[in-house]
């Protein structure tokens, strides 16, 4: 078959055309852009929100997430995950039962409302006012009780300075909020932990019930999350004196939690020997089993480098 120069290229250039085609990458538009950031940002690991902003930053043209719409992402992320503030000995809760307006939080503790500044997750020193008054007037004895033994309970069972328990009074009903951070991004890891409670008061008995959610960041070398949840179904608490219920309500928690805690620490006790072992090969690829023998192990080593 003779062909002459022109049909070969008209052949070539056909083929290239078809090639482009085939690889062609749609642009995407800068609301799927802002989509897509902001699903980073709102899934970012614990204590690692700046972070994730400043590589989403990077990512994207400039200017293209304005002021407002982060400081808005920002309070998203921070409500959705409970997120305590503090500046100095002042510590409040960032959440649904605390929120006054898009950036006023109310602290029950000292009965003030506090300005919050989402994207740095800071308290503004100078925006700071007290309430009206008891968020519920006829709870406050209840909240207040509830809050002291609860803040007793956490002071033995969780670091310090790295958790706070807040406990909220609004239309007959208590919302007790408990959330920590232990974070060590110079190493690598962070963590979180937020138990989160409704208690509805009724005439002769109080129902509570709640969620803990669990997360975990591993990033040496790799990029390893864990994300568990439990939920925890209505349970019934006779009523009776403040103190009683109170002491009653946190022993229901605390017993809630140590199920979680207990349950982290079976399925890492059993994760090599289950979760590991089903991902790994029965046989290695040259059909022979692997010693770990830690002596044997040197013993080839030694040779291997004598041998050198």
């Amino acid at each position: 078959v003779h062909t002459s120069a022109g049909s070969a290229y008209s052949f070539s250039s056909r083929r290239t055309m078809a090639e482009e085609e085939e690889f062609e990458v749609e642009e995407v538009s800068d609301e799927e852009k802002l989509q897509i950031a902001q699903h980073y940002l709102l899934n970012a690991p614990p204590g690692q929100f700046e972070d994730v902003l400043k590589d989403v930053k990077n990512l994207l043209p400039a200017g293209l997430i304005s002021e407002p719409m982060l400081a808005g992402m920002a309070r998203e992320y921070n409500t959705k995950n409970m997120k305590m503030v503090a500046n100095g000995d002042s510590k409040i809760h960032i959440c649904k039962a605390a929120e006054q307006d898009a950036t006023h939080y109310i602290d029950p503790k000292s009965g003030q409302v506090v300005g919050v500044n989402h994207v740095t997750a800071t308290l503004l020193e100078d925006d700071t006012q007290p309430a009206a008054g008891p968020m519920e007037p006829a709870l406050e004895e209840q909240r207040a009780a509830l809050e002291q033994v609860l803040s007793d309970y956490i002071a033995t069972q969780y670091y310090d300075d790295t958790a706070l328990c807040s406990v909220y009074a609004k239309d007959g009903e208590l919302t007790v909020v408990i959330s920590a951070e232990k974070l060590n991004l110079r190493n690598f890891w962070s963590g979180s932990w937020i138990s989160s409670w409704t208690v509805k008061v009724g005439a002769a008995s109080m129902d509570i019930e709640g969620e803990i959610k669990v997360r975990a960041h591993y990033f040496e070398d790799g990029n390893v999350q864990l994300q568990t949840k439990k939920a925890c179904a209505n349970t019934s608490i006779p009523k009776g004196s403040a103190g009683d219920v109170a002491s009653a309500v946190q022993s229901h928690i605390a017993t809630e939690e140590k199920v979680v805690q207990e349950g982290l620490e079976e399925m890492y006790t059993g994760m090599t020997e289950e979760t590991f072992k089903a991902m790994r090969r029965v046989m290695p690829v040259h059909r022979n089993k692997v010693s770990w023998n830690i002596n044997e192990a040197r013993l080839n080593a030694n040779l291997t480098s004598a041998g050198k």
